[in-house]
């Protein structure tokens, strides 16, 4: 107690001082509109700017976290293939084969825009031609398969979602391949439907869905989605097979554009072979 008296009485001056320099304060700014309207301007900027670092680096993190995954994923989908091997420069990816040959660039975007209630379902992202973005160019997340890009300007892409009724992929299950198509009904927003499956075809509940080698928009095993219920009736030879996709439509902040590096040497021998 002695101390604290002593300290009081070392320091009385500069106590004092603060003391009614607070009170000055208060009453400078209480009183005077001017000087009110300044701090609360200086206040308020003071947290704009807090919030936009603190949302850089939330953003940052987390597409770390995104990129980690998609990472992950071509690195799982390419680990039995010895021809592949990846490349991370800057932000984007690139797989090349044994020769040093690129085969696709994948270039990290963020999704401004997204909807998926809607019959027609498209995105928005923040990447466009000067990114080298194209039309028909395929869009992954980094837990599946997203959609095509539709249109490109110089900063910004529309893509066509999986979650939409003019989508169709043909699916790849246990390895093969099935032409009759995987496409959305414009009902729930987490739910493809495969038509034409054979009762007699070995499918089961909670196998894989993949991309296969039918199309150069995407390397072949992006997944899609996981077989979620076989609808039968008794007067089909055929399953309604239900799909889950894989990526969270509803909660997705970035994708990958897929750009084939050979598209245009390969687009004119599949028109030959028409």
């Amino acid at each position: 107690m002695q101390r604290l008296i002593a300290f009081i009485e070392h320091n009385i001056h500069i106590m004092l001082f603060v003391l009614l320099q607070a009170m000055c304060g208060v009453l400078l700014f209480s009183l005077n509109p001017y000087q009110q309207a300044s701090f609360t301007h200086s206040a308020a900027f003071i947290t704009d700017k807090s919030n936009e670092l603190s949302s850089t680096v939330t953003d940052y993190f987390n597409l770390q976290q995104q990129n980690n995954l998609l990472q992950a994923q071509v690195s799982t989908q390419f680990k039995n293939d010895a021809r592949s091997s990846l490349f991370f420069m800057n932000d984007t990816i690139t797989l090349r084969d044994t020769s040093r040959h690129k085969l696709f660039d994948v270039v990290p975007a963020e999704v401004v825009y997204n909807t998926i209630y809607k019959a027609s379902n498209i995105f928005i992202i923040n990447k466009g031609i000067k990114n080298g973005i194209q039309k028909n160019m395929g869009v992954i997340s980094s837990q599946g398969l997203a959609g095509i890009v539709l249109q490109s300007n110089e900063n910004y892409s529309s893509v066509m979602s999986l979650l939409h009724i003019n989508m169709n992929v043909i699916p790849t299950i246990n390895n093969l391949e099935y032409y009759t198509g995987l496409k959305w009904d414009n009902a729930n927003p987490q739910t493809l439907k495969i038509t034409g499956l054979n009762k007699l075809e070995e499918i089961k509940v909670g196998d894989k869905v993949y991309t296969g080698r039918s199309s150069l928009l995407f390397p072949a095993g992006i997944l899609i989605g996981e077989i979620s219920k076989l609808e039968t009736s008794p007067s089909s030879q055929y399953f309604t097979t239900h799909v889950k996709t894989a990526t969270n439509f509803r909660n997705m902040d970035y994708v990958y554009v897929i750009v084939n590096k050979d598209i245009d040497q390969l687009s004119p021998l599949l028109l030959d072979n028409d």
